[in-house]
């Protein structure tokens, strides 16, 4: 049975801050019901450590990046626990050769990376919440092998794997009285 939250992958999270967030993803948002944004741990391990490694470079962009996602974490955005049945699952992906992509990189000398995709994934079939991503081919390729809930690109408009019918009705409401963003 599904949550009633769609869980939003970093790339959405990242097309809506900022002081011009994108159109098509503001209005995504805005039409989501309220109450009904998730995202996942993985995206707050993406966001610190962008921020992080930004310090070395850019100190006023980084504490700007933090402080937006203190505020958002302050919100009553449903961050899903990661329980042992989602690493189970993570630890069954990350034995799949074609998900490979995500665990290794294969430049010179190869590298390991850290998978956030097939852990967003997980969470997203543990919970039955469909995934908004602006990374279709990535979660396409975990779907071939992990069947999704439901997968919706809000850029394009467009779910790629059908989710229950619930969300195509949810995400055609009038979206002037639902959460935004900041």
């Amino acid at each position: 049975m599904s949550s009633g939250h769609m869980l939003l992958d970093t790339s959405v999270l990242s097309a809506a801050r900022g002081r011009k967030p994108e159109a098509t993803v503001r209005h995504f948002l805005l039409s989501l019901p309220r109450g009904s944004i998730a995202i996942p741990a993985y995206s707050v391990f993406e966001f610190e450590r962008g921020a992080r490694l930004l310090q070395q470079h850019d100190q006023q962009r980084a504490a700007q990046l933090l402080s937006w996602l203190d505020d958002l974490l302050a919100t009553d955005i449903f961050v899903p626990p990661v329980t042992t049945d989602i690493w189970r699952l993570y630890a069954r992906m990350s034995l799949v050769p074609a998900l490979r992509k995500f665990w290794i990189h294969n430049g010179d000398p190869p590298s390991l990376r850290f998978g956030c995709d097939p852990g967003v994934a997980a969470i997203s079939i543990h919970y039955r919440m469909p995934i908004a991503t602006r990374d279709v081919g990535d979660y396409m390729l975990i779907n071939g092998y992990f069947p999704l809930p439901g997968l919706y690109d809000p850029h394009l408009r467009k779910w790629f794997v059908d989710p229950a019918p619930t969300w195509r009705t949810a995400l055609q409401e009038d979206p002037s009285d639902h959460l935004a963003m900041h």
